[in-house]
């Protein structure tokens, strides 16, 4: 009996590792690009999948100060976000077409791990939302109405 529970731990310890690998490989081939805000640029990883969209920053530790994720839809309808995971503060601007709809600055990540840390609403139909690091939206004095511009 023994033997098996610890047959059943060292899968379990192989599964998390190779799971954690995986995901940090897709991290690191997700595609970047640029995108400017009063003046700002801001160099953002790009989620287009399902899979992408799920696993947004949760799991890091950090964020550079002018980097960002850009998740990338087909279709305009309101959108939910959850900070599941999250292991440090943003801010998100929710992206109509190149206008900049609405943003929730600061937001915390969960106290713990067992909740998703709230659920934050787009309010309106968007096609893009970014999240960056908290504070980025006050230092760079983004608000309600500007242009966020893909950069080729």
């Amino acid at each position: 009996m023994f033997k098996k529970i610890i047959f059943f731990v060292g899968l379990l310890a192989v599964l998390v590792i190779a799971t954690s690998l995986v995901l940090s490989l897709s991290n690191a081939k997700r595609k970047t690009e640029m995108i400017k805000i009063n003046g700002a640029e801001i160099k953002v990883e790009v989620a287009k999948t399902s899979a992408e969209y799920y696993q947004g920053l949760s799991g890091r530790d950090d964020l550079c100060q002018n980097c960002g994720m850009l998740f990338v839809f087909a279709d305009k309808t309101e959108r939910t976000f959850v900070m599941r995971g999250m292991l440090f503060p943003i801010d998100i601007i929710w992206i109509d077409g190149e206008k900049i709809v609405k943003i929730d600055k600061d937001l915390p990540p969960p106290v713990s791990n067992s909740g998703d840390g709230g659920e934050y609403k787009s309010g309106q139909p968007v096609n893009y939302v970014l999240e960056v690091k908290s504070g980025f939206c006050r230092e760079n004095k983004v608000k309600i109405g500007d242009k966020a511009e893909y950069l080729k």
